[in-house]
């Protein structure tokens, strides 16, 4: 890194102290794992929709990603620290792994919804816990089918970090997967994450794409409403470059232009957002 620049690293600004009460809850969280993968790590090789999240690279969640920003307004707005992940691994629901979100900042896409979350903490195991297991342990409840997140109490919480710190810790085996995949995308279409046009891995360094427009005390570039996540024929304009990009899920940055916040659903037959 130049010695001139500033680290975008939290805690440096503009990342925030999460404020958490003296019992925060937190949530059960779903995503997509990779089945191409032994590991429960996020689904890479997703065609048409690679993933990003839970970024372990960064220990950070939607920092790169659009993906479940309810919970992510729900971690500032309610001070829930606490993110404990669940994928389905043939046909079960499993437990990986926690953060413990200790920053956040206000993201791309302004209006009070949209943040991006940081963690000082971190804990994936392999093998994963069935979450039957899990509901034998510590209430049926936390078997109930959700689809992206559910919110679980405190004392929940602790039973279930507990019990993962009581694992040994396999995140960096994680990380080394994720890279595999990565190389795998980049081996057979061109870009780690093809529909992204990325061909960098995932770094703090990488990341001042994402915040360095974020250091000025004007953000009135950005877009102030909320865009949805998901788009007829899975196709977006970005209103900066005007070009048109296949995706299942809004992408947080242009492919193209590298513009933040720019990209809207694509109109029926108008070619127009």
């Amino acid at each position: 890194m130049n010695s001139n620049q500033k680290s975008v690293t939290p805690p440096n600004q503009p990342w925030k102290s999460l404020e958490v009460p003296s019992q925060p809850e937190g949530y059960l969280s779903y995503y997509y794992s990779d089945d191409l993968s032994p590991l429960p790590v996020r689904w890479v090789t997703k065609p048409g929709d690679n993933k990003s999240d839970p970024n372990i690279e960064t220990s950070t969640y939607g920092l790169f990603s659009t993906c479940s920003p309810n919970m992510r307004k729900g971690v500032v707005k309610n001070g829930r620290p606490y993110i404990f992940f669940v994928t389905n691994r043939n046909g079960v629901r499993v437990l990986t792994g926690y953060y413990h979100i200790k920053w956040y900042i206000e993201g791309a896409f302004s209006g009070d919804w949209d943040f991006s979350i940081a963690a000082d903490k971190m804990h994936f195991i392999n093998p994963p816990i069935s979450m039957v297991e899990i509901g034998q342990k510590f209430g049926s409840n936390l078997t109930k089918f959700f689809r992206t997140h559910k919110g679980i109490s405190y004392d929940t919480c602790c039973k279930l970090k507990n019990l993962l710190d009581s694992y040994e810790d396999s995140t960096a085996f994680y990380l080394e997967e994720i890279d595999r995949l990565e190389r795998f995308n980049l081996q057979y279409g061109e870009y780690r994450y093809i529909g992204w046009k990325q061909k960098d891995k995932f770094s703090w360094e990488y990341a001042r794409k994402y915040l360095e427009p974020l250091f000025k005390e004007s953000c009135e570039q950005l877009t102030p409403q909320r865009v949805k996540n998901s788009s007829d024929g899975d196709q977006w304009v970005c209103s900066a470059c005007q070009e048109i990009f296949i995706n299942k899920a809004l992408l947080r940055r242009c492919p193209n232009c590298g513009e933040l916040a720019s990209l809207q659903p694509l109109q029926k037959n108008t070619g127009e957002p």
